[in-house]
């Protein structure tokens, strides 16, 4: 019988987990999971994370919504993630059988971490970034990349021993941050390639990236192969020269950047996308808006941002249009602020569309919003005692007064619900700067200063 569960901040099932099959578990608050599981579905709410912070393994295991952080190293046999946040920092996640799928999924890998396929894996209207010398290990069968971006920035690189990896319906490898102090790279260890259509390509950034393979890669549409191995011509771009590195010889079958291979060819210069976006943040202000900001570091045939904002990660809505520069070669920098934020969690990320309609997407930004309405604190300074005044609170909420050390002075608790004040006495403490620190269930929370004075 299917049995569904609710998670709390910490599972308490975790002992007797491997007993359950067809588990379904409903996660509505912060939690972390810690045992291996069998046929489970994990329904996590928007703007709550899921921590897997053990070693074990996923059996035929499905993860739908909200944010996941890998903090441990988890074996998938197989795993389908949908419409998910994923981080992960220096642990390994392994596809181990079957065939694992990813949909509609922000992926961020960094540290010395790495997604370890040994089994068919499907990527499809999702962005993947790897940093520092993260990387994509495809050891287990065919990768198809569909409608999706992979990115390699710092050392990081994507290794195919088995394949083969077919590129479809605007689908990019993009290798290097634009840096030439970017070694990220990409190796095809024997597998095919095969570039769909004119949408998808493989992008080179600079010329410490690089391209490896013997074998030449298939343009699906054209019915062409190129071959890009010594002594054909691509293997002589951007190498030879002051600076750059020694042109591949035979044995080294490497093509540096800039470069494009797509269903046309390859060529020698890095594809041009609508724009390169840089620092994309989208920030909670005192007045409960949501600042979004963003750079671009430069623009071909740019013709404008759409803001795009989600409360389940799933379905979107443009909130704004904001004309872009168009052609640029230097920084431009972008602003919009979100004056209808939605209470709670509420995704946000950037569609840009060039000219002739194509577009990409930006990562995922997740900003949290108090359910708290009315917050005010008085008297400031403080002598005896400060009031604490909550107009309204759709869920509990929890106040408290922090030292400059971070130590938790009073913490006092108050239900969801109408108006209320809380009352805390301060003539105890030393004169100084404190911090009133005011969370809600959801985890969203307001700070701010307070002087105590004799």
């Amino acid at each position: 019988m299917k049995q569904i569960f609710t998670l709390f901040t910490l599972l308490t099932l975790m002992a007797s987990v491997n007993a359950f099959a067809g588990t379904t578990y409903t996660v509505s608050s912060n939690s972390s999971y810690s045992a291996s599981c069998s046929n489970c579905t994990f329904n996590i709410s928007a703007g709550i994370t899921l921590t897997l912070n053990s070693n074990g393994t996923c059996a035929n295991c499905t993860f739908n919504g909200g944010i996941i952080a890998i903090a441990a190293n988890v074996k998938c046999q197989p795993c389908s993630f949908n419409n998910d946040v994923i981080t992960m920092g220096s642990y390994v996640l392994t596809p181990n059988s079957g065939s694992t799928s990813f949909f509609g999924v922000t992926f961020s890998v960094s540290g010395t971490g790495y997604i370890n396929a040994n089994t068919p894996v499907t990527v499809t209207n999702s962005t993947f970034t790897f940093t520092n010398t993260s990387y994509f290990y495809n050891n287990g069968g065919q990768l198809d990349i569909t409608g999706s971006t992979l990115k390699f920035n710092d050392n990081s690189y994507f290794f195919a021993n088995a394949g083969p990896v077919n590129m479809k319906s605007k689908s990019y490898i993009i290798v290097g941050d634009g840096s030439t102090t970017s070694k990220a790279y990409i190796k095809l260890n024997g597998p095919t390639l095969n570039v769909y259509d004119a949408s998808s390509a493989i992008i080179l950034n600079n010329y410490n990236n690089y391209y490896y393979n013997y074998g030449s890669y298939n343009s699906i549409s054209n019915s062409t192969s190129y071959a890009t191995a010594y002594p054909n011509a691509a293997s002589s771009l951007n190498c030879g020269g002051a600076g750059q590195n020694a042109c591949a010889t035979w044995g080294n079958p490497v093509v540096y950047g800039p470069a494009t291979f797509s269903a046309t060819g390859v060529s020698g210069t890095a594809t041009t996308l609508p724009v390169v976006l840089t620092d994309f943040s989208v920030i909670l202000t005192s007045n409960q808006e949501v600042a979004l900001s963003w750079n671009t570091q430069e623009e071909m045939n740019s013709s404008y941002f759409e803001v795009e904002r989600s409360i389940n990660g799933i379905t979107w809505e443009n909130v704004a249009t904001i004309r872009a520069k168009g052609n640029s070669a230097t920084v431009s920098n972008y602003n919009y602020t979100d004056v209808t934020a939605v209470n709670g969690v509420a995704y946000y990320r950037l569609k840009m569309v060039d000219l002739d309609g194509q577009y990409m997407y930006s990562e995922i930004k997740v900003v949290r919003s108090t359910l708290v309405k009315g917050i005010s604190f008085f008297p400031n300074p403080a002598r005896d005692f400060v009031n604490v005044s909550l107009s309204q609170s759709s869920s509990d909420v929890t106040v408290q007064l922090i030292n400059q050390a971070g130590q938790v002075l009073q913490e006092r608790k108050a239900s969801a619900g109408n108006a209320t004040t809380i009352t805390m006495q301060v003539n105890q403490y030393a004169q100084g700067m404190y911090v009133l620190r005011v969370a809600s269930a959801d985890g969203s929370q307001q700070a701010s200063k307070l002087v105590i004075a004799h």
